[in-house]
């Protein structure tokens, strides 16, 4: 009985001594079974509530660095590292916790020396829709309220009413005393998963009462909220990140004018924060960034140019006069498509461009000049001729313009406008002279907003011809309504009746069969086409585009046969007999397959009528 007594006392003091001794272990993160942490530094769900609370108490110097004691939130399994003792798990968190307050304090100091350009914090990696991928943390509605990317950069930020405020001199100049000077921000743009976007405006310089500046704060609150602690920090809609026991940002980048710096949070990677690349020494002014809340945008042809100013597009500051706005993003848009267009061909020796139907020549102007600067010069030093023709039916408009084509000179010598009307566009534009041994031409048509079958009279001119690239924007498709209206009237339980009893579908429906048979019919004609929308809807309501390039391969009788059904099946769905292109071309719309392929034997070598 004394030798059982002694030993339960020895047993209970060798308890009471283990759990001595698991006080020296409180600092590390051991997961419970019901997923919470035991340790000093967690108490139920909260983490660090103390250092939260006072956080500016617990900032330990070394070097030029501040060191913080960040919150143990997320699991150190999910670091996935090889440690096999708590000890090197508590290595790794630290080795976190370093590269964070590493890439702060660096940050800070790029502000204040001025080298700082941006920075990026990215989050997990979302899988992409339709594939399957194992490079992915997880699907997306889990991730859902998490940041995605975090991009900061330098403005400018004035009171507006301040700055209209200024009082103009008779010189045209302000008053510096009364112009705002603005306050010097880091702009944040937070992006999550599926949640809205927000802006955070950090003042550089500014601080607060905790002995932090705003920018230093609102880069902890982030690393904070990452980790499932940043109650005060930019959550979502979608309220706190709390769903894995993970590191909610992965990766990031700090651009200097010295060098990029690059912060490693990946779980599978030793966390770091190292200078991955020194940037050359540039000069003072070619490295300041733009500041102006407002970004430049760079755009092929430069809105203060001179032949926008003589069309009364812009001034001469480059700002679009009342009215012109529209007109001016439609320009730029127009050259950036037919510029990609010409890229995917060859360099040519020769550039020839016909505009038909050109109007006032806004669209003309731009890209005779765009395609002139472009290929201005070429390889050893030869020019290469770019040569713009309009077609216009009003005579007193193609004077006007031709005045100002002269009036500019330049590369303008070489843009002329005649009187004329599509359908009798004269036989000797585009000589078959195109290529010779000597030198390769491009061949390009464009007709924006030819008025219903006038764009069936330019898109034929262009494939009896085998013109390189063809672009246009079809307007005002009336020819196949009255079809389309005796279709619907007399076919009451058709698979459409439902839709076609409508007008305003009838309408719809013109427009969008119409461009569709052209599209087919331009196939069947040896082109690749594109059929897609121009600008925005705000712009112009006519702003479905139709471009088409020459296809360099020999079509067989399959690939025809295929695309004549095609177009034969769309005809009967919408019982349309008769369209103006399929007729130039001698394209039956209404003939069964078999007689297709017997017509093509009839046909012109190049699969249409001759001229």
């Amino acid at each position: 009985m004394v030798t059982a007594t002694f030993y339960f006392h020895i047993g209970l003091v060798a308890i009471f001594a283990l759990f001595g001794l698991c006080d020296s272990f409180s600092s590390l993160i051991l997961p419970s079974a019901s997923g919470r942490h035991v340790g000093d530094s967690v108490i139920g769900n909260r983490c660090y509530q103390h250092q939260h609370q006072h956080r500016h108490r617990h900032r330990v110097a070394y070097g030029r660095h501040v060191y913080h004691r960040w919150p143990r939130r997320f699991s150190l399994s999910s670091l996935h590292m090889s440690a096999k003792s708590n000890t090197d798990a508590s290595d790794a968190f630290d080795k976190v916790n370093t590269a964070i307050d590493v890439f702060i304090s660096t940050l800070q100091t790029s502000l204040l020396d001025g080298s700082f350009e941006s920075f990026t914090l990215t989050g997990p990696v979302a899988p992409r829709k339709g594939r399957k991928s194992n490079n992915t943390d997880a699907d997306a509605e889990s991730l859902r309220g998490k940041f995605k990317r975090i991009s900061g950069r330098l403005i400018l930020l004035q009171d507006k009413k301040q700055k209209r405020s200024a009082v103009t001199k008779k010189n045209g100049s302000t008053d510096d005393a009364n112009v705002d000077p603005g306050r010097l921000c880091v702009q944040t743009t937070i992006k999550y998963f599926l949640a809205t976007d927000i802006v955070k405006n950090w003042e550089v310089g500014k601080r607060l009462d905790s002995d932090q500046t705003e920018v230093e704060e609102g880069l902890r609150q982030i690393f904070l909220t990452a980790m499932g602690d940043g109650t005060d920090g930019p959550l979502s809609e979608w309220g706190a990140q709390n769903s894995s026991d993970d590191l909610g940002i992965r990766d990031g980048s700090l651009d200097t004018s010295g060098g990029v710096y690059k912060l490693r949070l990946h779980p599978s990677q030793t966390a770091s924060f190292q200078l991955s690349k020194k940037k050359p020494p540039s000069d003072e002014l070619n490295r300041l960034p733009q500041l102006t809340h407002d970004r430049v945008k760079n755009v092929e042809l430069p809105p203060s140019s001179k032949f926008f100013q003589k069309l009364g597009v812009s001034n001469a500051d480059g700002k679009p006069l009342a009215g012109m706005s529209s007109k001016l993003r439609q320009c730029q848009k127009f050259v950036e498509i037919v510029g990609s267009l010409v890229d995917n061909g060859i360099t040519p020796s020769r550039i020839r461009v016909i505009d038909m139907g050109c109007g006032r020549g806004y669209l003309t102007f731009s890209l005779h000049s765009y395609l002139s600067n472009k290929f201005g010069l070429m390889q050893d030093n030869n020019m290469i001729g770019v040569e713009t023709q309009g077609i216009d039916r009003r005579p007193k408009l193609i004077n006007e313009v031709n005045g100002i084509a002269r009036d500019l000179g330049g590369e303008f010598a070489t843009l002329n406008f005649v009187e004329g009307s599509i359908e009798c566009a004269p036989n000797n534009l585009f000589e078959n002279d195109r290529i010779t041994d000597s030198e390769s031409t491009l061949d390009i048509l464009i007709a924006l907003h030819a008025c219903d079958t006038a764009t069936d009279d330019a898109l034929w001119f262009a494939i009896a011809r085998n013109v390189d690239i063809i672009v246009t924007a079809p307007c005002c498709q009336h020819e196949l309504r009255p079809q389309i209206d005796k279709h619907a009237a007399a076919n009451p339980d058709q698979p459409l009746s439902n839709i076609l009893r409508h007008a305003i579908y009838r309408e719809r429906a013109t427009e969008t069969v119409t461009d569709a048979m052209r599209a087919i019919l331009l196939e069947i004609a040896g082109y690749e086409t594109n059929v897609f929308e121009f600008v925005g809807g705000e712009h112009t309501a006519k702003n479905v585009m139709i471009t088409a390039t020459k296809i360099k391969f020999r079509k067989t009788k399959g690939w025809l046969q295929v695309r004549r059904q095609r177009l034969i099946d769309l005809a009967e769905l919408y019982g349309i007999k008769y369209q103006r292109l399929a007729m130039l071309m001698e394209e039956s719309i209404s003939m069964g397959e078999e007689e297709v392929l017997k017509s093509v034997t009839k046909r012109h070598r190049s699969g249409m009528a001759p001229l």
